[in-house]
């Protein structure tokens, strides 16, 4: 018998609300601070599906973003995942030199 997951589709935060919580995180990040927190520009978000380590599947906002350290024109922005229901930080890529 197959197990089945019963997982609400409607996210409980928006996406403004996910972007507020990834600004907090990075003015709390030493290394990126508030400075570079205050000019996050938003290129895309979404809605996505992301499995964590312990095989559970979470409704997540995937964020792709750029602020002041990047290029305009940069070709590899940063990225987030943050679960849409409890607002935790699942994933953060965000490599500068």
């Amino acid at each position: 018998m197959r197990k089945r997951a019963l997982i609400d589709t409607e996210p409980s935060i928006t996406d403004e609300k996910a972007v507020e919580i990834l600004k907090e995180f990075m003015s709390s990040q030493p290394p990126i601070g508030e400075e570079k927190a205050s000019t996050v520009k938003v290129l895309s978000s979404s809605l996505v599906w992301k499995e964590d380590n312990e095989d559970k599947t979470r409704l997540a906002w995937w964020i792709r973003f750029i602020d002041s350290s990047f290029e305009r024109d940069d070709s590899l922005p940063a990225s987030v995942l943050i679960d849409a229901h409890s607002g935790e930080m699942l994933l953060f890529d965000y490599s500068r030199n």
